[in-house]
C-alpha cells in the first residue's frame, strides 16, 4: 500500500511546478544556473508528455487499500499515518470513476485540495479538487506549448541559451516521434465539453456559476492550447508527412462548432492554420532558400510530402463533413504549389505543379472565399494573434488572382446582357472575384500589421480600398490616388466626382417645397436614386471615413479644399430626406472629418446653423424637430438606432477638443446645454425603457452616453464663475461636467439609472455565464465606475467653490448618496454592489481598479468609513469581495495587463493603508483577517488553510515579498514598497502589531533575507532606499518587541547579521549579577573594531550622503523667471514632499497661453506653447530632487531607530555589555568618519546627531553597568574597562565629533543641541571615576562637598585618559565658537553650549580658555544677561504660566558659572566681573514663598510645571551653591570673597531671615535644602574680624546689627535640629515609597547637613574670637538644661526663641548622634553584605527589595534593580556616617572649648545670682567681639551643676561608645577625639569648685 501510495503523483502541485521552471528558464532572466534543473525535471515528465493528460487507471487493489485505510489508517504523503474518513474516502472513489483515475492518486488529490482550500473560499475540498484537476492539466499542456515555442525554426527565435534551445528541438522530436501529435488529435476528438459538464454534474461536482465558469474556461482553454501547439509547431519547424496527414484526417472529420455569430471556432481555426502554416512558402520571400532551417522544413526535405497531401486533397476524394475547411485546405495547397515554382529543385515536384489548375478551380468551385469572408474572418482571434494574422495574410498575397480575374469579367458580361433586355441575372452564377474581393476588405479592416500591405492590392475597388487603407501608409496613398485622374483609372473614381455628386444631391434635395405636415421628412425615397446609388454612396462614405480616420493630412486636405466642402454638404444632406441609414453614415464621416482641431471648430458651427439638433428654441409650428423627431418618431418604431448612435460619436469626437465658449451664441444663450439636454433627457434616461432588435445596442447607446458623461466630468475643474450668481443670469452655460455633478450629486434620475447599470451588471455577472451583449455591458459599468470615481475625486473641490460663491445650490454628496437605499433591492447596498466587481477579478481587471479607487474616496474619512463599514460587514457579499481583494493581490504580475494589474495592487495597498487608523475593527482589519468578532489583537494568524484559516489580504501581501525573495514573480520596485509600507502600518499601530509580528516571525529569516536583497539593489533606485527605509522602520519594531521580551534564540542571528558579532556559546547567561556569569573568553578580539566594521548596519552609512542631480534653470524666452517660479510654488501639493502638481502646473500654463490669444500673435502663441514642454520637464526634474531628498531622510531615520532601538532595547542576554559598547564605539566612529567629510541634508544632519547622542548615553550606561559588575565581583575583578582598551578610538570620535560642531550650521537648532548633548556625554565619561571617600571629612574635604557642582579633578581620567592635544589641535577656533554658541542661539543649544564648555575646561584643565572667555567679553556678557534676566524670572512667579524657559535658561547660566567657581581663575573672575552684585540686585529674590511648615507626601508628586515653591528655589538655591564654590576655590580667608558673598547675602537679608526664622526638620526636602546651604555660606563666613572688614564709609553702620540678628537666628536652630529619635523617624517616614529595610532619606541627609553648618558656624564663632584668632570665646550658657529642647514641635514649627541655647543642646546632639551612629553602623554594614551577596541571592530574597508595582519578571533585571537600590542607600548611608563623624568632631570640641572657659578662665558671679534662672540669656550687649563680658552672668551653681551633669553623662558607657564611633577613622581623626574626650573627662572629674575663685580678668 506505501509503496502504491508512493508512485502516486499529484496532479495538480507536480505540474505546477513544471510549468513555473519550464518558464523560469526560457525567460530572459535565466541564466545557467537552472540549466540542470531543467533538464532534471523534462527528463522526469517525459512520460508525462507520452501519455498525455492521461491518468493512472483505476485499480480494485489500491482501492481496497483505500478502504481499509478508514479502519487502520494509512500513510499520506507529507501527513505520515492518518485514518480516513468516510467523506474523504467517498470522495477519492468519486474522483477515481469520474476520471479512470487511480485512487491513491484521487486522495492525493483531494490532500492537496485540502491544502489549497483557503485559496477558494466557500467551496468544499470536493469541487477545489475538480479545479485542481483541470488546473494541473493546463498546466502540463502549457508547458509543453512553452517548449514547442522554444523550438528552432522560422518564424521567431527566443533569447535563451543554444544549448537549451538545442535540447527542447531534440527532446520535443523525441515526443514526436513518440506519437505525440497523434495523442492530441486523441485528446481534441474525445475531449468534448457536453460530455464532461454532464459527467460533472452527475457525480455532484459542479458548484455555483462562478465554479462552472471555472471548470469550463480550464476545460476549454486546455482545447485550445492543445490546438495552439500543433500551429505553433507547424509555424515553427513545420510539420512532418505523418503528423500533417493526421491533421488532414482530423479537420475531414471535423464538425464547425458554429456560435449565434456563425464564425469558425478557436480551436478548428487554429487547426486549420496549422495545415495551412504546415503548407506555408512564405518564408522564401524573408529567408535564403538555402539556409539550414528552411532546408529543414517538412515540405522541402521530405520528397513524398507534397505527394502525399495532393493525393489526400485530390478533389476526388470523398466529400469533408465541412466543405469550408476542405476548400480553405485545398486552397492553402494550390497557393503552396504555385510558391514551389520559385524554388530551384521546382523540378521534383512537376507532378503536383501540373495540379495547381485543378485544386484551385475546386477550391473556388467549393466557395472558399465565401467561407473565409462569412466563417474564418469572423473570428477575432485572427486579428489577436500575430503568426495566425501573419499567415493568413501571406496566404492572401500569394494567390495568383490572374485567372480569377478573367472569369469575373466572363460573369460580368453575362450580368451586363441580360440588363439590357430588363432581365434578372441567373441567380447561381458564380460570384468568386466578388467574394476575394470582400474577404480582402474584410481582413484588412482590422489590419494589424498595415507595413505588409504589398503595392498590388491597390485596385480601383472601393470596398477594397477602403480596406485597404486600414493604417496611415495606405490611407495616404488611396488618398493621393483618387486625387488625380490617371490613365488607369476613370474619371467616376476621384474625389472631385465623389463631391460633385454629393453637391448635386444636396441642391436637388434642398430646393424641394417643405410638406404640409410639421416635419421636412419625405415618407418616400428620392425619385431616380435607385438602391445601387444609395450602396454606392455608402461605399464612398466608408471610403472616406476610412482614409480620414487613420491619416491626419487626408483628413485636413478633405476639408480644406475649396470646391470640395465635405463639412457643409455632407451635413446639410443629413437635414433631407434620405434614409436613416444614409443619415447615419453621414454623421459617421464628419464624425471621422472632425478628428482635428481645425475641422471640429468649423464642424461646431455648421452643427449649430444646420440645427439637426434644435437648440433655438421657437413657437412655429412648422420649425424642424430634427434627430429628436427621428429618434422619437422612426428609431423607435424600428427598434433600432444607427442615427442616435451616429450623432453620440459625432459629438463625443468634436468634444475631445473642448466646447467652444461661444457656441450657439447670438440666438441663444452660448453654451453646450441643449446637446446635454438630449443627451441625458432624450436618449440617457430613456434608453432602458426603448425596444430593441439587437439587445446589445440596448448598451451600445448607454455605453456612448456614458463615454461623454465620463470624458465631461474628466473635463472638468469648478470655477466659481460656473455657479449661477442670484438674481443675475449667467452670460454663457456652465460647463458641462457642472450639470453632471449637481445630477450626481442630488437624487437624480441620472443617478439612478448609473446605479440601476451598476445593479444589473451584477445581475449578469454573477450567473458567469456569456452572453451576447457582454462585452458592451462591461464597458457599460467600467464606464459608470469611471464616472462616479470622478465625481468622487471632484466632490471635495466642487463643494468648496460652491462655498465660496454663495450660490443657492443644495447639494448631497455622492458619498452619501451611495449610503442610501437601493429603489430596486429596498437595502443601503450601492456601495456592496460596486465593491462586488472585484470579485469579478479574472475577467473584470479594469472594473477591480476602479471599485478600489472609489472605496477609497468613500471611506476616506472616519465618519463615513465607519457607517460604510457597518453596511458592508451586514452584507452577504463581504466574505466572497474580501476574496476578490485576495484574488487581486495573489493576481502574477507577468501577465499581459501587467500595468493594469501592477495599479490595482497599488490601490488595494493605499486603501488599506487609508482605513488602518481608523478605530478598530475598521475595513482594512477585514480585509487583512483580523477576527472583528472580538478584540483584534487577540488575532493568532495561521498560513492559509492551517486550522481552517482563511486566506486574506495579509497573507497576499507577505507573498508578495517572499515571491521577490524567491524570484516567483517580478515585483515592481513601487509595489514593494507599499507592502513593506502596510507592514510598517500594522507593526506600529497598538492593536495589530502583536499579530502580525507574532505570524512574520514564523519565518525567522525574513529580515535577513529581504536586507540583503534590498542592499543588493541600493544603487537601483529611490523605490529600493524606500524599501530599505520601510523595513528598517519595521524591524526597528520588532527588535524593541522582541528585546523587551527576550527572545534569545530569535534576535541572536538577528543581530549577528545586523552588527556582525560572531555567536557567543557556552555563556547563555550574559548578566553581570548572576552568579553563573562568566567572562567572554574572546575579550581580547574586542581590541579590533575591524572585525565588525564591515556590518550591515555600517554598511549602509555610505548611503546617508544626498547627491542632488543637476538641475539647472533653463534660459526662458518667453516666461518670466520670478513669475514662473511662483507659479511653480503656488503648485505645490500639501503633503510631506512637497512635490509641484504637474497636471495643475499644466493647466495654468495653458490657461496663460488662452489668455493670450487675444493680445499675441500666432506666432508668439505657438512659441509660447512649444516652451511648455520645457517648463514641465523643469517642474518634473526639481520633483524628483525632491523625492531623492525624501528618500534620504527617511532612510536616514529608519537607521537611526535601528540603531536606538539597539541601544536601548536589546537585552544583555543577546548583546553583552562589552558587546553594546564596542558596537557603540563602532557604529559612532563610522558614522562621524562619514558626516565630517560630506554635506548633509539638514535633517539628516539631526537624525545622525540624535542617533550618536543616545550612543554616546549607552556608552555612558554600559561603562556605569561594567563598573558595577566590577563591583559585585567575587574575586575583585580589575580589568581594563572596555572604553579603556578603545581609547584611541574614543579620541579619534572626539576629534571627529569637535569637528562636525566646528564646521555644522549654527542657525541649524536640533543640530546644534544633539551635537552640545553629545559632547557633554562623551566628556562626562570621564568623570565616572569617583575620587575615594575614604578619608575623613575634615573641614576643607567637607566644604567641598558642599559644593554639588564642582566636580573633582584629581587623578584626572585615570581610566578614561582624553588627550588635551584633541582639545588643543582646534585652538582659539573651538573656543571661539563656542563662547558665541554660550551667548547667540537658540536657548537650548546655548544651555548645552554653556554646559560643554563648562566640562572642557573642567577635565582638560585649561584655564587659559576661562581667560580667554573673559577677556573677550563673554563673562561679562553672561553675568549681565541673568541680571538682565529678573524681570523674566518675576513674570515666571505670577500664577497661570505655561513656560519655563526664561527658568532653564537662567539655570544653565547659573550652573556654568558654578563650574568656573570650581577653578580658582574662575572664581577670581567671577569677583572681577561683579558676579554676586548682580546676585544682589536680582529682584527675584525678594519674592520667597512661605516656608511649608511641614512635609507634605504630595510634594513628590510634581507636574510639567512645577508650583511656584519650587520655580523660586530653582533660582535661589544655584546662586547659594556659586557661593559655597566660591568659597571652596578661594578658602574663607580670601577677603573680596568673603565681602561680595556677605553682601550678596545682606542685599537679601529679609530673604535670609525669614529663611532662618523657620527653619525646621519638618520642612520639606527643598527648603531643607536651601536652608542646609545657607546655613553653609555663614557657617563659612562666621569671622569676627568681618565687622570690621565690612567698616568702611561705604557700608551702612547697621550691619553689625543685621550680623548680630543673624548670629541670634542662626544659633536659635540648635535646639530645634537634634538629630533625636523622633526627628528621625518622621524624616524616614516615607509614605509613598515601599517600605524596605535600610531606609534612608535626602530630607536626613539635608538635616544632617544643617546640623553640620550650625556646628561648624558655632566652632568659627567661638575660635575666631579676635583678629589672630589666639583667643576663643564662648557663646553656650553653661547649662545642660534648655527650655527650646523642650518646646520644639515636629509638626508645627515653634516661634523663633529669643534665648541663647545652652550647652545642653551640644552635649544632647552629642549624646543623639553617637547613638545613631551606634544604631546604623550594623545597617551600614550589612548593606555592604548584602550587596556582595546579590549575584547568589534567590528570588525569595530578592523579592524583599523588589516593590511589586515593578511588574519585573526576570530574575536578572531584579537581581539588578536591587543592587542600584542596595548601592543608593549604601552611598546615603556612608555620607550619614560621614556626617555623624563631622558632627561629633564639633561637638566634643565645642564642649571642650566651654568648659575650658568656665572652668578655668571665668569669673563666676556670686552676688544676686539667685535672681538670676535658667532662663537667663546672654546680655543684649553681647557681642562676637567681647563674648567674655558673659562670664559674669555665671554663677559657681552653674558650673557645678554642668560639671555635675557632664559627669553623669561622660560616664564609661558613652566614652565607650563615643570611641567605637571613630574607629574607622585615620589616627589624626582619632587622636583628636581621644584628645578632647580626655580633657573634657579631666575638666569634670578633677576640677574642684572650690578651686574657683573670683579674679580679676585685666
Amino acid at each position: 500500500m506505501e509503496e502504491a501510495l508512493n508512485k502516486s503523483e499529484d496532479l495538480w502541485s507536480s505540474y505546477k511546478g513544471l510549468k513555473k521552471i519550464i518558464w523560469k528558464c526560457l525567460s530572459e532572466e535565466s541564466g545557467e544556473a537552472c540549466a540542470p534543473e531543467f533538464e532534471s525535471i523534462l527528463r522526469k515528465h517525459k512520460q508525462n508528455f507520452f501519455s498525455l493528460l492521461q491518468n493512472q487507471p483505476k485499480n480494485a487493489k489500491s482501492r481496497e487499500e483505500l478502504k481499509k485505510g478508514m479502519v487502520d489508517g494509512i500513510v499520506i504523503k507529507g501527513l505520515g499515518h492518518q485514518i480516513l474518513s468516510k467523506e474523504l474516502y467517498q470522495e477519492a472513489i468519486i474522483l477515481s470513476d469520474m476520471y479512470d483515475m487511480n485512487e491513491f492518486v484521487a486522495l492525493d488529490l483531494l490532500c492537496t485540495a485540502q491544502i489549497q482550500i483557503s485559496y477558494y473560499p466557500g467551496l468544499p475540498r470536493g469541487l477545489v479538487a475538480i479545479l485542481l484537476y483541470y488546473d494541473g492539466r493546463k498546466s502540463l499542456v502549457s508547458s509543453l506549448r512553452y517548449l514547442v515555442q522554444a523550438r528552432t525554426g522560422v518564424q521567431w527565435s527566443l533569447n535563451v541559451k543554444p544549448d537549451i534551445e538545442k535540447f527542447v528541438t531534440a527532446y520535443t522530436d523525441q515526443l514526436m516521434e513518440g506519437g505525440l501529435f497523434n495523442r492530441i488529435f486523441e485528446l481534441l476528438r474525445t475531449l468534448d465539453l457536453t460530455k464532461e459538464i454532464e459527467k460533472l454534474q452527475e457525480n455532484l461536482a459542479l458548484g455555483g456559476p462562478r465554479h462552472r465558469r471555472q471548470v469550463i474556461d480550464l476545460f476549454q482553454d486546455i482545447r485550445l492550447i492543445l490546438a495552439d501547439i500543433v500551429f505553433t509547431w507547424a509555424a515553427q519547424s513545420g510539420l512532418p508527412k505523418v503528423p500533417t496527414l493526421a491533421l488532414i484526417n482530423y479537420l475531414r472529420q471535423a464538425e464547425i462548432e458554429e456560435e449565434a455569430s456563425g464564425k469558425l471556432d478557436n480551436v478548428n481555426l487554429y487547426l486549420q492554420m496549422a495545415l495551412l502554416s504546415a503548407l506555408d512558402l512564405s518564408v522564401l520571400h524573408s529567408r535564403e532558400d538555402g539556409e539550414e532551417a528552411v532546408q529543414n522544413l517538412p515540405i522541402l526535405s521530405d520528397p513524398e510530402y507534397i505527394n502525399s497531401v495532393v493525393n489526400e486533397l485530390l478533389p476526388s476524394k470523398p466529400k469533408w463533413k465541412c466543405e469550408g475547411l476542405q476548400a480553405t485546405s485545398t486552397f492553402g495547397l494550390a497557393v503552396c504549389i504555385a510558391s514551389l515554382r520559385l524554388i530551384p529543385q521546382n523540378q521534383q515536384f512537376q507532378d503536383a505543379i501540373n495540379k495547381e489548375e485543378t485544386f484551385i478551380d475546386a477550391a473556388i468551385e467549393m466557395n472558399v472565399f465565401e467561407f473565409m469572408h462569412n466563417i474564418i474572418l469572423e473570428n477575432d482571434l485572427l486579428y489577436k494573434e500575430t503568426f495566425l494574422f501573419k499567415r493568413m495574410h501571406h496566404l492572401i498575397t500569394d494567390f495568383i488572382v490572374k485567372e480569377l480575374r478573367i472569369k469575373a469579367d466572363e460573369i460580368a458580361r453575362t450580368v451586363q446582357i441580360y440588363s439590357r433586355e430588363g432581365l434578372d441575372a441567373p441567380p447561381n452564377l458564380p460570384r468568386y472575384f466578388e467574394y476575394l474581393l470582400l474577404t480582402i476588405a474584410k481582413f484588412y479592416s482590422k489590419d494589424v500589421l498595415g507595413d505588409m500591405l504589398p503595392p498590388t492590392l491597390f485596385v480601383p475597388y472601393l470596398t477594397m480600398l477602403s480596406s485597404l487603407s486600414s493604417c496611415p501608409q495606405a490611407a495616404r496613398h488611396c488618398f493621393n490616388m483618387l486625387k488625380q485622374v490617371g490613365p488607369q483609372l476613370t474619371a467616376t473614381l476621384s474625389w472631385d466626382h465623389f463631391f460633385s455628386s454629393f453637391a448635386q444631391y444636396y441642391n436637388n434635395l434642398r430646393q424641394e417645397l417643405p410638406p404640409v405636415t410639421d416635419t421636412i421628412y419625405r415618407n418616400t425615397y428620392l425619385r431616380g436614386v435607385s438602391p445601387q446609388e444609395l450602396e454606392g454612396l455608402h461605399a464612398v462614405l466608408l471610403l472616406m471615413r476610412t482614409i480620414a480616420d487613420h491619416d491626419e493630412f487626408s483628413r485636413l486636405a478633405l476639408c480644406e479644399h475649396p470646391r470640395w466642402a465635405p463639412l457643409s454638404i455632407l451635413l446639410g444632406l443629413v437635414g433631407c430626406s434620405v434614409p436613416i441609414p444614409l443619415k447615419s453614415d453621414l454623421l459617421l464621416t464628419l464624425a471621422s472629418l472632425s478628428k482635428s482641431s481645425e475641422n471640429a471648430a468649423q464642424m461646431w458651427d455648421n452643427l449649430e446653423t444646420s440645427q439637426i439638433l434644435v437648440t433655438i428654441p421657437t413657437t412655429s409650428s412648422y420649425a424642424p424637430r430634427g434627430i429628436q423627431t427621428e429618434l422619437d418618431e422612426i428609431e423607435s418604431r424600428m427598434e433600432e438606432y444607427p442615427l442616435t448612435k451616429a450623432l453620440l460619436k459625432l459629438l463625443d469626437v468634436l468634444t475631445d477638443f473642448g466646447i467652444p465658449r461661444t457656441l450657439g451664441a447670438g440666438p441663444r444663450s452660448p453654451g453646450f446645454d441643449p446637446y446635454l439636454s438630449f443627451i441625458i433627457n432624450s436618449v440617457f434616461l430613456k434608453f432602458h425603457t426603448r425596444s430593441y432588435r439587437n439587445s446589445s445596442e440596448k448598451w451600445e447607446i448607454a455605453d456612448l452616453c456614458l463615454k461623454l458623461f465620463e470624458k465631461f466630468l474628466n473635463q472638468y475643474d469648478p470655477q466659481i464663475t460656473d455657479f449661477p450668481k442670484k438674481n443675475i443670469s449667467n452670460e454663457f452655460n456652465s460647463p458641462p461636467g457642472y450639470h453632471l455633478m449637481i445630477q450626481m450629486n442630488n437624487k437624480s434620475e441620472l443617478l439612478s439609472v448609473i446605479l440601476d447599470i451598476i445593479n444589473e451588471g451584477n445581475r449578469l455577472f454573477d450567473a458567469y455565464v456569456a452572453f451576447s451583449s457582454q462585452h458592451v455591458l462591461e464597458e457599460c459599468t467600467l464606464r459608470c465606475l469611471n464616472i462616479i470615481h470622478y465625481v468622487l475625486a471632484l466632490q471635495s473641490k466642487f463643494i468648496n467653490v460652491l462655498t465660496a460663491s454663495s450660490a443657492s445650490v443644495l447639494l448631497t454628496s455622492l458619498t452619501k448618496l451611495l449610503l442610501t437605499i437601493n429603489r430596486r433591492s429596498g437595502k443601503p447596498d450601492h456601495c456592496v454592489n460596486i465593491a462586488k466587481y472585484i470579485s469579478y477579478q479574472p475577467f473584470l481587471l479594469k472594473h477591480s481598479y476602479v471599485v478600489v479607487k472609489i472605496l477609497t474616496h468613500v471611506t476616506s474619512t472616519p465618519l463615513l468609513h465607519n457607517e460604510f463599514n457597518n453596511i458592508f460587514l451586514s452584507s452577504d457579499a463581504k466574505d466572497e469581495i474580501k476574496h476578490g481583494f485576495v484574488l487581486n493581490l495573489d493576481s502574477d504580475i507577468d501577465e499581459e495587463d501587467v500595468e493594469l494589474t501592477i495599479k490595482t495592487k497599488m490601490e488595494i495597498l493605499k486603501l488599506l493603508r487609508q482605513c488602518l487608523p481608523y478605530t478598530a475593527p475598521n475595513f482594512s482589519h477585514f480585509l487583512l483577517g483580523f477576527n472583528i468578532k472580538k478584540d483584534i489583537s487577540k488575532t493568532e494568524f495561521q498560513y492559509s488553510g492551517v486550522l481552517d484559516f482563511p486566506r486574506s489580504c495579509l497573507h497576499s501581501i507577505i507573498s508578495l515579498m517572499e515571491a521577490e525573495v524567491t524570484r516567483e514573480s517580478i515585483a515592481t520596485s513601487p509595489l514593494l514598497e507599499s507592502t513593506y509600507e502596510v507592514i510598517f502600518l500594522l507593526s506600529c499601530n497598538s492593536k495589530t502589531y502583536g499579530p502580525v509580528l507574532r505570524f512574520m516571525r514564523l519565518n525567522k529569516k525574513f529580515f535577513t533575507y529581504h536586507l540583503n536583497l534590498c542592499f543588493k539593489r541600493i544603487n537601483e533606485g529611490l523605490h529600493v532606499m524606500n524599501q530599505i527605509s520601510w523595513l528598517m522602520k519595521i524591524l526597528a519594531v520588532e527588535l524593541k518587541i522582541c528585546g523587551q521580551s527576550k527572545q534569545v534564540s530569535y534576535l541572536k542571528p538577528l543581530m549577528n547579521f545586523l552588527v556582525s558579532l560572531p555567536q557567543i556559546e557556552n555563556n547563555t547567561n550574559q548578566d553581570p549579577f548572576s552568579a553563573a556569569y562568566k567572562e567572554d573568553i574572546r575579550e581580547s578580539n574586542y581590541m579590533f573594531l575591524e572585525k565588525i566594521g564591515n556590518n550591515f548596519m555600517v554598511n549602509l552609512i555610505p548611503y546617508f550622503e544626498f547627491k542632488a542631480n543637476n538641475v539647472q534653470t533653463p534660459e526662458w524666452q518667453f516666461f518670466d523667471g520670478k513669475v514662473l517660479n511662483a507659479l511653480l510654488d503656488h503648485c505645490i501639493q500639501e503633503g510631506g514632499n512637497k512635490l509641484i502638481d504637474l497636471k495643475k502646473l499644466h493647466q495654468r500654463l495653458y490657461d496663460e497661453v488662452k489668455l493670450l490669444q487675444s493680445t499675441a500673435v500666432m506666432g508668439q502663441i505657438q512659441a509660447v506653447t512649444q516652451e511648455i514642454p520645457k517648463v514641465l520637464k523643469y517642474a518634473l526634474e526639481l520633483n524628483k530632487n525632491k523625492e531623492k531628498y525624501a528618500s534620504v531622510v527617511e532612510f536616514v531615520d529608519a537607521w537611526r531607530q535601528v540603531v536606538e532601538v539597539i541601544m536601548v532595547f536589546i537585552p544583555h542576554e543577546i548583546l553583552s555589555v562589552k558587546e553594546s559598547q564596542l558596537v557603540s564605539v563602532c557604529f559612532v566612529l563610522n558614522l562621524l568618519k562619514r558626516v565630517t567629510k560630506i554635506e548633509l541634508l539638514p535633517e539628516v544632519g539631526q537624525l545622525l546627531s540624535g542617533a550618536v547622542l543616545l550612543v554616546f548615553e549607552n556608552l555612558r550606561k554600559c561603562h556605569s553597568y561594567e563598573k558595577k559588575q566590577q563591583s559585585v565581583s567575587a574575586d575583585g575583578d580589575t580589568s581594563t574597562s572596555m572604553l579603556q582598551m578603545h581609547l584611541g578610538s574614543l579620541k579619534e570620535i572626539l576629534e571627529n565629533l569637535i569637528e562636525w560642531i566646528m564646521v555644522s550650521n549654527v542657525t541649524d537648532e536640533k543640530l546644534r543641541i544633539n551635537l552640545y548633548a553629545g559632547l557633554v556625554t562623551l566628556l562626562e565619561l570621564a568623570s565616572l571615576e569617583k575620587p575615594s571617600d575614604n578619608a575623613r571629612i575634615s573641614n576643607s574635604t567637607y566644604v567641598s562637598r558642599l559644593d554639588n557642582s564642582r566636580v573633582s579633578i584629581e587623578n584626572h581620567l585615570q581610566n578614561l585618559k582624553m588627550s588635551t592635544d584633541i582639545l588643543s589641535k582646534f585652538g582659539e577656533r573651538l573656543v571661539e565658537v563656542m563662547c558665541q554658541d554660550c551667548i547667540g542661539g537658540y536657548e537650548v543649544s546655548k544651555m548645552l553650549a554653556l554646559s560643554s564648555f563648562s566640562v572642557l575646561v573642567t577635565l582638560s584643565g585649561n584655564v587659559n580658555w576661562i581667560v580667554y572667555m573673559s577677556g573677550r567679553g563673554y563673562l561679562k556678557f553672561i553675568v549681565q544677561s541673568i541680571l538682565d534676566s529678573n524681570n523674566d524670572l518675576e513674570r515666571l512667579l505670577e500664577p497661570g504660566q505655561t513656560s519655563i524657559k526664561p527658568l532653564y535658561v537662567y539655570m544653565s547660566k547659573v550652573l556654568f558659572l558654578g563650574r568656573l567657581a570650581g577653578t580658582r581663575v574662575g572664581a577670581e573672575l567671577l569677583l572681577e566681573q561683579k558676579a554676586f552684585s548682580c546676585f544682589g540686585n536680582m529682584k527675584v529674590f525678594s519674592y520667597h514663598p512661605e516656608i511649608s511648615k511641614s512635609w507634605r507626601p504630595e510634594d513628590v508628586l510634581e507636574s510639567f510645571i512645577p508650583p511656584p515653591e519650587e520655580l523660586y528655589l530653582q533660582m535661589w538655591l544655584p546662586a547659594l551653591e556659586i557661593c559655597n564654590a566660591v568659597l571652596t576655590t578661594l578658602g574663607t580667608d580670601n577677603q573680596s570673597a568673603v565681602i561680595q558673598i556677605m553682601y550678596f547675602v545682606l542685599n537679601h537679608l529679609d530673604v535670609v531671615e525669614s529663611i532662618l526664622r523657620s527653619g525646621s526638620p519638618s520642612l520639606s526636602r527643598l527648603f531643607l535644602k536651601e536652608l542646609s546651604l545657607l546655613t553653609s555660606i555663614i557657617a563659612r563666613t562666621a569671622n569676627n574680624n568681618l565687622v570690621n572688614v565690612l567698616e568702611n564709609p561705604e557700608i551702612v553702620h547697621d550691619q553689625r546689627a543685621h550680623l548680630f540678628r543673624m548670629q541670634k537666628l542662626t544659633l536659635a536652630l540648635l535646639p530645634k535640629f537634634i538629630l533625636s529619635d523622633e526627628i528621625v523617624r518622621e524624616l524616614k517616614n516615607k509614605p509613598v515609597e515601599h517600605v524596605h529595610t535600610f531606609q534612608t532619606s535626602e530630607r536626613l541627609l539635608h538635616v544632617m547637613q544643617v546640623i553640620s553648618n550650625l556646628l561648624c558656624y558655632s566652632r568659627n564663632v567661638v575660635a575666631n574670637h579676635d583678629v589672630g584668632h589666639g583667643g576663643v570665646g564662648v557663646i553656650f550658657q553653661p547649662t545642660l538644661k534648655d527650655p527650646s529642647l523642650h518646646t520644639v514641635d515636629l509638626k508645627n514649627n515653634s516661634n523663633f526663641n529669643e534665648q541663647a541655647p545652652s550647652l545642653g543642646v551640644i552635649v544632647q546632639q552629642l549624646i543623639s548622634t553617637v547613638n545613631y551612629h551606634h544604631q546604623e553602623k550594623f545597617t551600614f554594614e550589612l548593606l555592604d553584605r548584602k550587596i556582595k551577596e546579590i549575584p547568589v541571592m534567590d528570588s525569595i530574597d530578592i523579592e524583599e527589595f523588589v516593590d511589586e508595582s515593578l511588574n519585573l519578571q526576570d530574575v536578572n533585571m531584579k537581581r539588578e534593580h536591587v543592587y542600584d537600590l542596595l548601592s543608593n542607600r549604601l552611598e546615603k548611608k556612608r555620607k550619614e556616617m560621614q556626617y555623624c563623624y563631622f558632627i561629633i568632631e564639633n561637638a566634643i570640641y565645642l564642649i571642650w572649648v566651654h568648659l575650658d572657659y568656665y572652668m578655668l578662665k571665668a569669673i563666676p558671679k556670686v552676688k544676686n545670682f539667685a535672681s538670676l534662672t535658667l532662663n537667663s540669656s546672654l546680655t543684649t550687649n553681647t557681642t562676637l567681639a567681647s563674648a567674655s563680658e558673659a562670664t559674669w552672668n555665671v554663677s559657681t551653681d552653674d558650673i557645678s551643676n554642668l560639671k555635675h551633669g557632664l559627669v553623669s553623662i561622660f560616664n564609661d558607657s558613652f566614652t565607650k561608645q563615643l570611641l567605637e564611633t571613630i574607629q574607622d577613622q585615620s589616627d589624626l581623626d582619632k587622636g583628636f577625639v581621644e584628645t578632647m574626650l580626655r580633657k573634657i573627662i579631666r575638666l569634670i572629674q578633677h576640677q574642684k569648685i572650690k578651686n574657683f575663685y573670683p579674679k580679676k580678668i585685666l
